[in-house]
């Protein structure tokens, strides 16, 4: 009986014996476990809430959109106001029509279309619209700027005295008030002014009209200054043949 007994506890102490698992391999399959663990896409995913904003931070956002939603407004009423003044402007040039500045000076020659043109006085209505949110000092770097038709310092042989013959400035009358000049675009050098401009004049209904084209005379450069160098001069429309 006895016998039996030790034989009992031998066996079951071999049989324990068998199921201890050393130290070493417990840290490396401890290990194991959680690098699988890291690497289940599912049962890694960690999810993390965002902090509650404060009051302050909820009123900033909230004034934040509130401004946006106004710029977004004043931007569309700006745009909406000049494509009405541009409806009503009359004697635009026609599409195909084309105005040439002659090269001079080491300057190349500009040729624009009607379409320019019409686009150029478009910006100067959209000028127009976006000065009126401008201060001063602002206003006064725009490329909007006032025309009065002043006579020519050093008029060409056979040309007018002014620059455009049939353009009258009175300011002692409401409808004869100095026009307003807008530059063309720079086709060979869009970073560098442009010689010409696009002249309107508002008329007595309240609306604006087409004047003409203007330029400087490019032969006339820097070492010329004082003899006419600031002139303008009419850049003559040519309509396109059958239009």
């Amino acid at each position: 009986m006895r016998f039996n007994v030790i034989l009992s506890v031998t066996f079951l102490a071999s049989f324990a014996a068998g199921l201890v698992i050393p130290s070493n391999e417990v840290e490396s399959r401890g290990l194991e476990i959680r690098d699988g663990l890291i690497d289940d896409p599912v049962d890694s995913i960690v999810f993390k809430r965002d902090p509650k904003r404060t009051k302050a931070q909820k009123a900033r956002t909230a004034a934040a959109r509130t401004e946006r939603i106004k710029k977004k407004g004043e931007k569309k009423a700006s745009f909406q106001a000049a494509a009405k003044a541009h409806k009503k402007t009359t004697n635009l040039p026609a599409r195909t029509s084309t105005f040439h500045v002659p090269a001079g000076g080491g300057k190349p020659a500009h040729t624009y279309t009607g379409k320019d043109v019409r686009k150029a006085v478009f910006d100067s209505h959209r000028e127009a619209q976006r000065i009126k949110t401008l201060s001063k000092t602002q206003a006064k770097k725009s490329p909007l700027k006032s025309f009065s038709n002043h006579p020519h310092e050093s008029p060409k042989p056979g040309g007018g005295a002014k620059p455009l013959p049939h353009m009258t400035v009175d300011k002692t009358k409401k409808h004869t008030q100095p026009g307003r000049e807008f530059p063309l675009p720079n086709h060979h050098n869009p970073s560098t002014p442009s010689p010409a401009r696009v002249i309107t004049q508002k008329t007595k209904g309240g609306h604006y009209t087409f004047k003409g084209v203007i330029s400087h005379d490019q032969s006339r450069t820097d070492k010329t200054k004082g003899a006419g160098y600031n002139d303008h001069f009419q850049v003559k429309e040519r309509k396109r043949k059958g239009k």
